[in-house]
């Protein structure tokens, strides 16, 4: 067989060979201190739930310890004069996370006047913090965020600042627990302040842009007001049009920054005719996912007027979608009631109701429904409408009392444009149903102005917090902080100060310490743990991609992921059993997945057993999805004994363990120590102490394993410096071992004539080409890298690949295995995994010349100057691994993957590393024989967390016609408005709706609803994929063809091109060799003679399923099929958990109007 007599053959002999391990002392082996263990799945996972509970109650409790100091403090009454005057006592300094320091600019005279400077008294000292992944931090004291449109010298703000000053109490928790994440206070007035210190990662570095607002986040949100079901009206009358209009877009957006996924929402527009955004919901609300927000504001572009709005109408439609009421209400004319009467034709079951403009017609289920609730889906816990308009043509009294007669329902009004001056009507509305009005004069108020809404909706909780207690901590979804740039969870609680929600006290989490818990090396290799929200989102899965590989940027989806989406990866119509993930049932059901690495370039298909758990005081789930017959893991004889730890163990410089993974915590000081040197630094206490150190008792497991790893693979060195000599003839400069510990163990020697850094070699001097280690610098991370992925799942093989990211360079030119004339090497990678009767031990690997192989093919049968015969390896997913064309280059082969890395739209043009069946049309016929041949299987994968490029969509819709009349009411409206426009400018005269029309419209307004900078939207793509099928084949012989035929694949000119093929799979390795064969007179690789098939006969490369466009400029859902076929999106997840507590105000009738009003 071809590798039996490989020159690097025996090298990898040792890797072949599953049971010959690092030889020596006896005791240093891994048969002779470990043995394989059978797992319990179910009952692991029970106790990572309870490691996982008591986490998060130890930080719920550091954010129920402050809410208790804040609510002790007394606030403080001092004027404007005394918090700024720099001579004054009470002057109020304080650290701005924006400057690092306690300087401050201050007015003169007010807001308006001038500013002088008072000079910082003190600096913030921030070093590399171990214990937050070596963020710059300072434990010196917190610091102080403003959201930039807030007056940061404002006396209100500057009185909670000072009162929220209680760094010592922070220091304390800190010391209590060395790995809290940032402590935190948001308050109702705008800032934030956190603790340590930490710099401020702003929107924009370049240009210090900061959109950020605390207030804005789900966890002040949800712990400020509880989940919501909103129903937006927005009025739509010929005055609303031009700057009014813009406003209240801006408005709307506003408001949905304020909603999360515990809510519920619609948008209805009303003018003649009330018309929901979204019709699709049977509840009649839409959960407010980020999707959902984005579709229903990407609607308002095509929201037309009608002329009068009709709020007769309008209120009974948005009480009704609100409340999810039976029988739609019937109107009538007052002629035609009278018509009816003096006919005898009305109806003695239903009720007519007179208002002033038309009879309103209810029927006795409706009116029930109103009193008794009909809803049959839980969902937020308070009911609020908010209108937007400017100004309100009467009180409608009489709707409400009919749907709102004990002010259950808050109703909140925003007044739009400056000129607005009818407030009667609209803040009668609001103040006598619970809510707050507020008048909106432009763009620079929305912000300031909705918070009003929040402060109102936190008033249940503020009047009943005698009824939050500890257990009632609200827990956020993921969000990205802006301190640390990781993935965080947040606990919290409001604040809560003589009946005043003064703002919100919270600890972060941050997800890569849950997923430490649920640790991978618990399970079988190809099994791991998952975290679930109450809506089903993923919360770390390893297969959740959060970053846009091209533009580098978070995806907008990177929270709202559904399980299954992350999970399945195939078409769900391929699945006959969906799992759906419950943490109250208790049976584990399977299911096919497909399991992608290698950025998406390798998908590996595989079934897994789901189980889950409940976690005991969050919303939260835990889960498993256990591979089949994964059940065995590698466990070490007895128990750990300690004291026989040595420090011989950790001597050597060539162990590395994985750099984000904490085995035992340190000093936030500890900046200098390594972690090799920390783990080294605690082995040897246990040595003197024979006990686990306490600060290593919570990661106990990983630290057991590790030192079962570090003490197994002590003698690695011995067997590397035996063939050392073999390994150096054969191009081999790097071999390594990595376990599921985390350690990777590695030895490396330079070889002879080869420079490790590019020189220039006219006149002796380096460049900036510097050999990359493929350890050290490249795959630090051990089971978290693709090469142990791939290993783990291609068992009992040794996976061969070329290794792109680096390269090496000769002394001088040489001539390649391919005749060409360069001093550039290419390298390629070999590794294997090894088990111990089914456990798994670790990834072994080395490092080599590729040149290597193509030169000894070479001399076998595969000469690159022969074009009668052309060979391949190509590797289980029909990517080429090798290719003895002519024309191959290593230069020019790293330097396209190196243009394909800086540029990711880029497609690769070199062979090596290029898909088998796309290079050519004899390729194509020879992949499509070996699929067809059973020699490899399609796959087709599914991708929902693609990112697209924004497009402009072409959409057929079966109304056809609505579609140019569409485009003319378009056309008709920018037309009127550029009238208007004009109007404006030349007749002064003109004022209100006219003059206010000369404001150019937006797409968007907030960061959430803007376009993505990159030009990029979340999508679904698919591709086909194709996997080696090494346990199954069609073929008899090693030639494709019966008989050993010829076949001629071109389908132009098929006279010109005869070739025999022959394929066969190297043993105990993941290629297959393929030898194509054409005879003398062919000319089979002639493109312009034998051109591949259009379009191609095997599908190959990701494409969208659906067109998808920039929903900030269109009405278009991104899941949008190539049809036009519009699709409803989900408004409640499969199995959506309910939020754990509602907190609902008792409303107290107000005997007058005057009441009424001021307590609004």
């Amino acid at each position: 067989m071809f590798i039996s007599s490989n020159p690097i053959y025996p090298v990898f002999v040792y890797l072949d060979g599953s049971r010959r391990w690092p030889t020596g002392d006896d005791k240093q082996v891994y048969e002779n201190i470990a043995d394989p263990e059978i797992f319990n799945a179910r009952k692991d996972l029970e106790v990572i739930t309870k490691q996982i509970e008591k986490y998060l109650s130890d930080r719920a409790k550091m954010a129920w310890d402050a809410k208790v100091s804040l609510e002790s403090r007394d606030l403080g009454n001092y004027s404007s004069l005394e918090l700024n005057d720099p001579l004054s006592k009470n002057f109020v300094r304080y650290f701005n996370t924006k400057t690092g320091h306690d300087g401050t600019f201050v007015y003169t005279d007010g807001h308006f006047g001038t500013t002088i400077f008072v000079n910082e008294t003190r600096t913030l000292d921030l070093q590399p913090n171990v214990n937050f992944y070596r963020i710059p931090t300072s434990s010196e004291a917190s610091v102080v965020h403003v959201p930039t449109p807030v007056y940061n010298r404002n006396a209100a703000l500057l009185e909670r600042i000072q009162w929220s000053d209680i760094d010592q109490l922070y220091r304390r928790n800190r010391e209590k627990i060395k790995d809290l994440s940032f402590q935190k206070f948001c308050s109702d007035v705008g800032f934030m302040r956190y603790f340590p210190a930490a710099p401020w990662i702003y929107d924009n570095p370049q240009t210090q842009l900061d959109m950020f607002d605390c207030r804005n986040t789900e966890w002040f949100i949800d712990a400020a007001t509880m989940s919501k079901n909103v129903i937006i009206m927005l009025d739509m009358s010929g005055s609303m049009l031009g700057q009014r209009f813009e406003i209240a877009k801006q408005t709307i957006e506003a408001i949905l920054e304020t909603l999360s996924d515990n809510d519920f929402f619609n948008i209805m527009s009303f003018s003649k005719t009330p018309q929901l955004l979204d019709e699709c919901s049977e509840d009649g609300l839409l959960q407010a996912t980020m999707r959902n927000k984005k579709l229903l504001r990407a609607k308002l572009v095509n929201v037309t007027s009608e002329g009068k709005a009709d709020y007769e109408k309008a209120l009974p439609k948005a009480f009704s979608t609100l409340l999810n009421l039976p029988d739609s209400v019937v109107w009538k004319t007052k002629e035609e009631l009278a018509k009816d009467q003096q006919e005898k034709t009305i109806d003695p079951n239903l009720h007519y109701i007179e208002l002033e403009d038309s009879i309103m017609i209810l029927t006795t289920n409706h009116l029930k429904a109103i009193k008794n609730g009909s809803r049959s889906t839980q969902m937020g816990c308070n009911d609020v409408i908010i209108l937007i308009t400017d100004g309100a043509p009467g009180y409608f009294k009489e709707i409400f009392e009919i749907y709102n007669p004990d002010r259950k329902i808050r109703f909140f009004s925003f007044l739009i444009g400056e000129e607005a001056i009818d407030f009667d009507q609209v803040k009668w509305m609001a103040c006598t149903n619970r809510g707050f009005m507020v008048h909106v004069s432009n763009m620079a108020d929305v912000q300031e102005k909705v918070q009003h809404y929040v402060k109102v909706m936190s008033r249940p909780i503020s009047r009943q917090s005698h009824a939050i207690h500890r257990e009632n901590a609200v827990w956020g979804s993921v969000s990205k902080e802006r301190m640390s740039n990781q993935y965080v969870i947040s606990v919290g609680y409001p604040v809560i100060l003589e009946d005043q929600f003064m703002g919100v006290s919270a600890v972060s989490v941050p997800m890569i310490e849950l997923m430490q818990i649920a640790h991978p090396s618990m399970l079988g290799p190809m099994s791991y743990f998952f975290m679930l929200d109450n809506n089903g989102y993923s919360m770390f899965h390893p297969q959740l991609r959060q970053l846009d590989y091209i533009t580098k940027e978070t995806k907008p989806t990177y929270n709202n992921m559904d399980f299954i989406h992350v999970e399945v990866q195939k078409p769900l119509s391929e699945l006959k059993n969906l799992v759906t993930i419950n943490c109250d049932e208790h049976d584990g059901r399977k299911m096919n997945v497909l399991y992608a690495v290698n950025k998406l370039r390798r998908i590996y298909p595989q079934t897994n057993s789901y189980i889950a758990e409940c976690i005991e005081g969050t919303h939260f789930t835990i889960g498993a999805a256990i591979r089949d017959s994964e059940n065995v893991r590698l466990k070490q004889k007895g128990d750990v004994q300690y004291s026989k730890v040595e420090q011989a163990w950790f001597q050597d410089n060539n162990w590395r363990i994985h750099p984000e993974w904490r085995y035992c915590l340190l000093n936030d000081s500890d900046t200098s120590l390594s972690a090799e040197a920390a783990i080294a630094t605690y082995a040897s206490q246990m040595k003197m102490t024979g006990k686990l150190p306490e600060l290593c008792v919570p990661k106990k497991h990983l630290v057991d394993r590790l030192l079962l790893d570090i003490q197994a693979t002590t003698s690695f060195s011995s067997l590397w410096d035996q063939e050392w000599q073999k390994n150096k003839k054969n191009g081999i400069h790097l071999a390594f071992f990595a376990t599921p510990s985390g350690l990777i163990r590695y030895f490396n020697e330079s070889l002879e004539e080869i420079y490790y850094e590019e020189a220039d070699f006219s006149n002796g001097n380096l460049t900036e080409g510097v050999y990359k280690h493929y350890i050290l610098e490249l795959n630090r991370r051990s089971m978290d890298d693709e090469y142990f992925k791939r290993a783990v799942r291609m068992k009992d093989k040794i996976v061969f690949d070329v290794n792109f990211q680096t390269n090496v360079w000769q002394a001088s030119d040489i001539t390649t295995a391919y005749g060409k004339q360069e001093n550039l090497s290419m390298l390629a990678v070999g590794y294997k995994a090894l088990f111990h009767n089914q456990a798994l031990v670790g990834v072994v690997g080395m490092e080599f010349l590729y040149d290597k192989i193509p030169d000894w093919l070479r001399k076998h049968g595969c000469n690159p100057q022969h074009e009668q015969t052309r060979c391949y390896l190509i590797d289980e997913h029909a990517y080429v691994f090798y290719s003895s064309q002519k024309d191959v280059s290593y230069e020019a082969t790293v330097k396209d993957f190196q243009h394909a890395e800086a540029n990711p739209r880029y497609i690769r043009k070199s062979v090596i590393g290029s898909f088998f069946g796309h290079l050519n049309r004899v390729t194509e016929w020879t992949m499509d024989m070996l699929i067809k041949k059973g020699l490899y299987k399609e796959l087709n994968f599914v991708d929902n967390q693609a990112m697209c490029e924004v497009e402009i969509p072409v959409i057929a819709r079966a109304s056809a016609i609505s579609i140019p009349f569409r485009h003319l009411q378009l056309m008709a409206f920018h037309f009127l408005q550029r009238i208007i426009h004009m109007l404006g400018e030349y007749a002064g005269l003109l004022v209100g709706t006219l003059a206010s029309s000369t404001v150019k419209p937006a797409s968007a307004y907030t960061t959430t609803f803007k376009a993505p900078v990159g030009g990029r939207l979340p999508c679904q793509k698919e591709s086909s994929f194709y996997i080696a099928d090494m346990d199954h084949s069609k073929m008899m012989s090693i030639s494709l063809l019966e008989g050993d035929s010829a076949e001629r694949p071109c389908k132009q000119n098929a006279a010109q091109c005869a070739i025999r093929v022959y394929a066969s799979w190297i043993e105990s390795t993941n290629l297959m060799l393929v030898v194509i064969s054409q005879d003398s007179e062919s000319s089979c690789y002639d493109e312009t003679h034998c051109p591949m098939s259009s379009p191609p006969i095997i599908p190959f490369g990701f494409t969208k399923t659906g067109t998808i466009q920039n929903p900030s400029q269109s009405n278009t859902h991104p899941e949008m099929r190539e049809t036009g076929e519009e699709v409803c999106p989900n408004t409640v997840p499969i199995k959506r958990k309910n939020v754990m507590q509602c907190f609902k105000e008792e409303y107290v009738v107000c005997f007058s109007i005057a009441t009424t009003i001021r307590t609004c």
